[in-house]
């Protein structure tokens, strides 16, 4: 049995799926065993001045006692919210890849937005002045906006998301009231990539490339806004600050992406930059990914290497120069080969 034959609506949260399909815009929600979290981020979004959107919670194989709490949201919540029940209380999960993906097949909205249950939309305006742009400019597959980064201890981290492409879009003409469409090796300059809070895309645009790869649960949304950006035809950009990414207590393993060592988070980088680059037609994206496919296995080489795995550190040290070849990283290479050589004579 597949994941998603696993999916079933929550009848108990206010009412079944909305009778009135077609809503202009639909907000996926994936969450697991945090409803207060979960509340405070949907209160945000009925607070939003556009009305015409639905919002479809995954929930994850939440615990029975997190389940029986939505109930409580049928006082806070119209019709236009509702939840989806992925596999049973207290299961292992199936991921956020998984839970996305359900979302997307359920959406009956033309254009697809996210948010994640422990960060907020800071906007009223966020879902209007999506909806105006992809209105106004039929070709606009993908929407990027803005928001900033603050830590567990309430320091902001980033005042920018993409600051490298605000400050690119500074000193320009806006073509739309909200923003500017911009060209793929400006974004692929820029760097990064648009976090799911920010991002929002034509709903045949998602189903023509597979929607959310489920075969990692790190960094599945830098894969999913990459392989999104090739496949539209127009990208805008919004630089006004919609929205607040709370970022995780690294000391907590609350979130899924923190109970991974950092060599895994490591690998599974590098892994996903390969699918990008494979799964693109852009020539722009996949230096991108070669670039940071280089980056991250330095980062694994320095690391074995600080372990006295050096033989280990030697065999990244060698992937990264073939992924991105430099004189200095040359140099350094050579080091540790000379130093395998020396140690193999002693």
């Amino acid at each position: 049995m597949s994941s998603r034959d696993n999916a079933r609506p929550l009848e108990s949260l206010l009412a079944r799926r909305d009778p009135h399909p077609g809503r202009h815009i639909s907000v996926i929600v994936p969450t697991r065993n945090r409803h207060l979290l979960l509340e405070r981020m949907l209160t945000r979004i009925d607070a939003q001045t556009f009305d015409d959107f639905e919002v479809i919670v995954v929930d994850d194989g939440s615990s029975l006692d997190t389940r029986k709490a939505y109930a409580g949201f049928q006082e806070r919540f119209d019709s236009r919210f509702r939840v989806i029940e992925l596999g049973i209380a207290g299961g292992p999960g199936f991921g956020p890849s998984v839970a996305r993906n359900i979302g997307i097949d359920a959406a009956s909205g033309d254009i697809v937005t996210f948010c994640d249950d422990d960060d907020v939309w800071t906007s009223h305006t966020h879902l209007a002045a999506m909806a105006e742009v992809f209105d106004s400019q039929p070709d606009v597959d993908l929407y990027i906006a803005n928001q900033i980064a603050v830590s567990h201890l309430g320091v902001t981290e980033r005042a920018h998301w993409l600051p490298a492409l605000v400050e690119m879009v500074a000193n320009r003409p806006r073509t739309h009231a909200h923003g500017y469409q911009i060209a793929l090796d400006e974004l692929t300059r820029a760097g990064g990539f648009a976090q799911l809070n920010i991002l929002a895309l034509r709903k045949s645009t998602a189903e023509r490339i597979g929607g959310f790869w489920t075969r990692t649960s790190y960094e599945e949304d830098r894969d999913f806004f990459w392989r999104a950006a090739d496949a539209a035809r127009a990208v805008f950009f919004n630089p006004d600050l919609v929205a607040q990414h709370n970022v995780p207590d690294p000391a907590r393993q609350n979130n899924l992406s923190r109970s991974f060592s950092q060599p895994e988070r490591w690998l599974l980088s590098a892994l996903v930059s390969q699918h990008i680059a494979m799964s693109v037609d852009s020539p722009a994206i996949r230096r991108l990914c070669q670039v940071y496919e280089g980056d991250i296995l330095r980062h694994l080489s320095r690391y074995w290497s600080g372990q006295g795995r050096h033989a280990l550190g030697m065999q990244y040290a060698r992937r990264a120069l073939a992924a991105r070849a430099s004189f200095k990283w040359a140099m350094y290479t050579g080091a540790l080969a000379a130093r395998q050589l020396i140690r193999g004579r002693a």
